[in-house]
């Protein structure tokens, strides 16, 4: 009878997070477990995030990361990992100077969690490449725009320095966010120094959030043995802001009978004087009561009256509470709403 080759199938369970082969629970948690960080300036920012979530239905903790060289360093943003929890293995390339040209490291993760009472231990094992470039130094090493209000712009100069070929130039910029610019213009070149001053702009139409790209300078010298062009990448990152913030948001009314009220309150503020000109939903239940005077703080009083009728079930209300204002950059913000009305028979400790 002729063998047959063994085959080893690992079957994982989302929903019970069983695995037939343990040895790789683990690395179904990452979404890429390899990174290249091309070319990059001395002094550059260069980081990455390994991003993982946790797919199954207990705690997974992460106990240690270790780097097998150190022109790379690796920490971890979280310990632990509930289900449905996500965290990131952060890799940070070294460009101080001490570590040069083509370079690679080995990031080891070590995870544990619990299976049918035992504790069960992997390691992942992450792969990060890069190349340092001793002749192109960026002051400072990124674009850092910190907190920049919505609606506004904000501005970051840098200097690329050059030292080789005496025709080495920058030939394209490239972005991937419609909201960010950038511009190089050439200031020195001299004897085979070449200074660029390098100009970063958000644009007043940057979402809110957190913004984080990397720009990608074309340079006039091919890649060794192939025909592509050198890229020079300089990593960005901010926070665009609201100009109103309130809290809390979302916002929980409360667990109610049938015919109960209950009083809330949200908190707007601003970082200039403002003024509430109106508090809308669509459920006219609600009630609002505000000031009609300027103020950074306002204060909102939201009331919920539940129906007399009585259900038969529980019942949730969702609704998107809308704060109008007066201030130009942000006219409205919304808070989400939450309220369930329940049977009086149903315990609510």
């Amino acid at each position: 009878m002729q063998k047959l080759p063994l085959v080893l199938f690992c079957v994982c369970i989302v929903l019970t997070g069983e695995c037939a082969a343990e040895e790789s629970w683990g690395a179904a948690l990452f979404n890429t477990k390899q990174y290249d960080f091309g070319r990059v300036a001395l002094g550059a920012d260069a980081e990455f995030h390994f991003e993982l979530t946790n797919i199954y239905d207990r705690d997974v903790k992460l106990t240690s990361v270790r780097s097998s060289c150190g022109c790379t360093t690796a920490t971890l943003s979280t310990s632990l990992l509930k289900s449905g929890e996500s965290g990131a293995v952060i890799a940070r390339l070294n460009t101080s100077g001490q570590h040069l040209r083509e370079k690679s490291a080995v990031l080891t993760v070590r995870l544990e969690t619990m299976i049918n009472g035992s504790r069960k231990i992997d390691t992942v094992q992450l792969f990060v490449t890069g190349y340092i470039r001793p002749d192109v130094v960026l002051t400072p090493g990124s674009v850092e725009f910190g907190a920049v209000s919505e609606g506004t712009t904000a501005e970051r100069t840098l200097l690329l320095e050059y030292a080789g070929r005496s025709d080495w130039a920058l030939t394209r910029v490239e972005r991937s966010q419609r909201f960010i610019h950038a511009r190089a213009e050439e200031i020195r070149r001299e004897y085979g120094n070449v200074t660029y001053g390098i100009t970063v702009t958000l644009g007043d139409n940057a979402p809110v959030g957190y913004v984080k790209d990397i720009l990608r300078f074309t340079t006039n010298e091919l890649q060794p043995n192939k025909m592509e062009p050198v890229e020079i990448v300089l990593p960005i990152q901010g926070v665009v802001t609201t100009s109103i913030h309130a809290k809390p948001s979302p916002m929980l009314i409360g667990i109610l009978a049938p015919g109960e009220t209950v009083a809330k309150s949200i908190v707007v503020r601003g970082d200039t004087p403002f003024r509430i000109t109106n508090v809308t939903t669509g459920d006219k239940r609600f009630r609002f009561t505000f000031s009609d005077q300027e103020s950074t703080v306002q204060l909102v009083s939201v009331s919920f009256s539940a129906a007399q009728t009585l259900p038969e079930q529980p019942q949730d209300v969702v609704e998107v509470i809308r704060v109008f204002t007066n201030d130009p950059r942000q006219r409205s913000i919304t808070i989400r709403a939450f309220v369930r009305v329940i049977p009086k028979s149903i315990d609510t400790k």
